[in-house]
């Protein structure tokens, strides 16, 4: 891999300290080399997994968990130190050092740095940029199944940031165009930066990935994978039916279903490592969803390569989204940890939730007069464990039982007619019997809507779904992160 020649010039301090010492065990008329690596970008703690190589020998060796290697066996004579790691390869950053000489009996104790996250803004930004702020998101964008560079593809990071005119915080966007070496940069950013960062090339996106900037840290980093093979499949008819009844046709308001050349399995498990079973695991954005089976397992075939994001949910647990790299050269594993319970609504979070649920248009919709609506101090007196005991009550719903878990019908239609959700502004297609008591425990909701037919708000209809029930939910995280 080739790196800007100004990198590697200003990388020839890397040892911090070079001395010679008694070898152990080291071959007559042989060297040898000990040290650690150490990532000064988050905060001088030692970079494990690092590969430390001398010169044009053929001796290396990778850093443990504690950022420490040795070589032995080093030809007697001059050489410089080079270090690869994943991390570098992100930042577009090579470390190789002056040549050091290697004397005959004896070993050289170095201590390598990566350079600090100034450093590597000052190489990255000019200084117009920033004088607009001191962060930046740096990164690469490769093609998914051949490693290349997508050269000329488009990075945008969107975050929320507060309005001097409105007071209120609105999103802001900024974006990246990929050099001939795959990598990016988007400088001038604030520090203390919560968004999301997301690839477009040749009218395909990557899966949009979380990325959190401390104050502290002004360096953000991420690299993202865009799939060559994608092809939309025909969707299918998911809605729940009586006994018997026919099936109906609902390419009209079914998700497309994306499909590829890659492979993904995994398992789902939580804070104690037992399986988690019967958790619903979607790749967001595809179409593709699974539920997983009694040891915690699942997988998936025929999946788009390239950046996706595993959204799990299950009742008791906050979601957890990952984002996973999928490429249709070999099969992905992941193992994901729902750590985090439910929580309670706490006091002050009806007047949090107001307040947000106002920005959204909740109070709006709600004055309009159509549809039926449950603030959150109406969700929180129904005191439900699941999401389907708040849609009892409501008078165009039907909950009805499928097994041990249940399923929403329109009480309109009695083969259950059409239901579509929407969870924060975006479709949620439910596609398993219980799956919808997945999308989040009822105390983490801040308020649902629920619209028959052509009541449905312009914003949360879709072509040809007129008739279908439209049951609109906002969540307490989407209230917090909009304010």
């Amino acid at each position: 891999m080739r790196y800007p020649k100004a990198l590697c010039i200003a990388l020839l301090a890397a040892i911090a300290a070079v001395a010679p010492r008694l070898a152990s065990g080291q071959a007559t008329g042989m060297s040898g080399v000990a040290g650690s690596v150490i990532d000064s970008i988050h905060g001088a703690v030692p970079l494990a997994g690092a590969t430390v190589k001398v010169g044009t020998t053929n001796r290396q060796a990778v850093t443990d968990a504690n950022g420490r290697f040795e070589i032995d066996s080093v030809p007697v004579g001059p050489h410089s130190l080079s270090v690869t790691h994943p991390l570098l390869d992100t930042l577009n950053v090579a470390i190789t050092t002056r040549p050091v000489d290697f004397p005959a009996g004896n070993s050289l104790a170095v201590e390598l740095a990566v350079p600090s996250a100034e450093t590597v803004i000052a190489i990255h930004c000019p200084a117009a940029w920033r004088a607009r702020g001191p962060s930046a998101l740096v990164g690469k964008v490769l093609d998914a199944d051949n490693d290349t560079p997508l050269v000329g593809a488009k990075v945008s990071l969107v975050w929320q940031q507060l309005s001097l005119q409105t007071l209120r915080k609105e999103p802001v966007v900024r974006s990246g165009v990929v050099a001939a070496d795959g990598s990016y940069k988007i400088c001038g950013l604030p520090t203390g930066i919560d968004g999301n960062v997301q690839a477009e090339f040749g009218g395909k996106k990557t899966a949009e990935v979380r990325v959190v900037m401390e104050e502290t840290t002004p360096l953000g980093f991420q690299s993202l994978r865009i799939g060559t093979t994608v092809v939309a499949e025909a969707p299918v008819d998911t809605t729940p039916r009586a006994p018997g009844a026919p099936a109906r046709a609902r390419a009209d308001t079914a998700p497309t279903r994306l499909r590829g050349p890659a492979r993904l399995t995994g398992r789902v498990i939580n804070a104690a490592g037992a399986p988690v079973a019967n958790a619903r695991v979607d790749v967001q954005g595809t179409g593709a969803a699974a539920l997983s089976r009694e040891d915690g397992s699942f997988g998936f075939t025929d999946l788009p390569s390239g950046t996706q994001a595993l959204v799990v949910r299950q009742l008791g647990f906050e979601p957890v989204e990952v984002p996973v790299e999928l490429s249709g050269r070999a099969p992905k594993q992941v193992t994901v940890t729902m750590a985090k319970p439910a929580r309670v609504l706490d006091p002050v979070a009806i007047i949090a939730d107001s307040k947000g649920l106002d920005q959204v248009g909740f109070d709006r919709r709600k004055k309009s007069g159509f549809g039926y609506f449950m603030s959150t101090e109406d969700i929180q007196s129904r005191q439900a464990t699941r999401m389907t005991d708040l849609f009892r009550t409501v008078p165009s719903l039907r909950v009805v039982p499928s097994g041990m878990d249940y399923t929403v019908e329109s009480a309109r239609d009695v083969q259950g007619g059409c239901v579509r959700y929407v969870v924060d502004g975006s479709p949620y297609q439910s596609m398993f019997a219980g799956d919808v008591d997945r999308i989040m425990p009822p105390h983490d909701v801040a308020a649902i809507e629920v619209y028959t037919g052509s009541s449905t708000p312009a914003e949360f209809q879709a072509p040809g779904a007129s008739s279908c029930t439209t049951i609109v939910m906002w969540s307490r995280f989407k209230m917090k992160k909009d304010r």
